[in-house]
């Protein structure tokens, strides 16, 4: 009876223990699934513009612009302030000093730029930041894989996902920089300007023909004896093209090829642009100073049409929260008949004073359409 009763007992604490075993496996799967919530609950992923998905906190208070120059102009736009940026590139801030976005966020010139030396970011720099997100060009992935590597997210903003369109390219990053940050930016006035002038230029130049729309090129950079003209697939050939002209250096293949004195007489092209990322200007050119060209028998210089592209929150050449008036002023420098009724000046106030809430003087004005030699950067 006592062996009897012995096994009984040992078979009722066999059963209890399996019970109390089971019940601490539901309560730890339910307490890992209560921890996966709460992870899910304080992290999100976005998809950026090379197709990473990116997992971000859902709160970003930390914010470092490395290789994506151009966007700290549309940061400090929807913005309003710097508060939130612990580092951006010490390009962005030689190109602030010259531009008026020092205006609109004079604190940025004193945010950390100590984490990129001359393009290359330190991770052990970064890292000091702290940051939440760092934001990236694209065509730079050396900065995502130091991101990576540092356990940082990091978001890339393409230059040319919109095939250099660049005000669709902006309106594309306003998009992006208002998932990222997990806000509402309010940029809907901002997209429909933007897309209001593209459609008030093409619908003026609509009726142009081959015949009379002038040959451009740009001049992006310079030595002695060349000089880079943009070609197919680059922003030179977006501006061209878009605002009713032909993109002479289209011929010389894509992106931005070298080419010489004897290339530029064969062009001979009405239009000269130089951009802002070198520090030539007009008077160069009109005084055979430049890359020992003799300028004087093209057709640009004779006519004196050789023009600075202008310099507003950042240069107008590349894709930045000032697209919209850089296609305008192309349009009318190609065909100043068309759009002899705007007055770029003015229009020029009315959209800094309706985005940027910054009523500019006509010194200031002028300084947008009249760069200086010092603002020249690299891109």
């Amino acid at each position: 009876m006592t062996a009897l009763i012995l096994a009984v007992a040992t078979a009722i604490a066999g059963c209890g223990g399996t019970a109390a075993s089971t019940t601490t496996e539901l309560e730890s799967s339910e307490q890992s699934e209560k921890t996966v919530t709460a992870v899910e609950e304080t992290t999100r992923v976005i998809v950026d513009q090379v197709g990473n998905e990116v997992e971000l906190p859902q709160e970003i208070n930390r914010i470092v612009i490395a290789s994506a120059w151009p966007l700290a102009s549309v940061y400090c736009l929807f913005d309003g302030s710097v508060e939130k940026l612990v580092g951006v590139d010490p390009a962005i801030i030689s190109a602030a000093e010259n531009s008026l976005l020092v205006k609109v966020a004079p604190e940025i010139v004193n945010v950390s730029s100590s984490f990129s030396q001359n393009g290359v970011i330190n991770a052990e720099e970064l890292l000091k930041l702290d940051p939440d997100v760092v934001f990236y060009a694209t065509g730079v992935p050396e900065d995502y894989e130091i991101c990576q590597q540092a356990g940082i997210p990091a978001v890339g903003f393409s230059l040319s996902v919109k095939d250099f369109n660049a005000v669709e390219t902006i309106n594309s990053w306003v998009e992006l920089l208002g998932e990222v940050l997990n806000e509402d930016l309010g940029n809907e006035e901002f997209i429909q300007y933007g897309q209001e002038m593209e459609t008030l230029v093409a619908g003026r130049l609509k009726e142009i023909s081959e015949e009379d729309k002038p040959t451009n090129i740009f001049i992006h950079g310079y030595d002695a004896s060349t000089v880079n003209v943009p070609g197919t697939k680059s922003w030179g050939d977006y501006w061209i093209t878009a605002s009713g002209g032909i993109n002479a250096g289209a011929q010389a293949g894509s992106g931005t090829p070298t080419v010489g004195a004897e290339q530029i007489y064969e062009w001979n092209p009405d239009r000269i642009f130089i951009d802002n990322f070198n520090d030539a200007l007009p008077e160069d050119i009109y005084e055979n100073t430049l890359a020992n060209f003799d300028w004087s028998t093209v057709n640009a210089v004779k006519e004196k049409q050789v023009i600075k592209t202008p310099l507003g929150m950042y240069r107008w050449y590349v894709t930045c929260s000032d697209s919209a008036l850089m296609l305008l002023w192309m349009a009318k420098q190609n065909h100043p008949d068309l759009f002899e009724d705007i007055d770029m000046n003015q229009t020029v106030k009315d959209f800094y004073e309706k985005f940027y809430q910054v009523s500019l003087t006509d010194e200031e004005v002028e300084y947008i359409f009249t760069p200086k030699r010092e603002a020249a950067g690299g891109i």
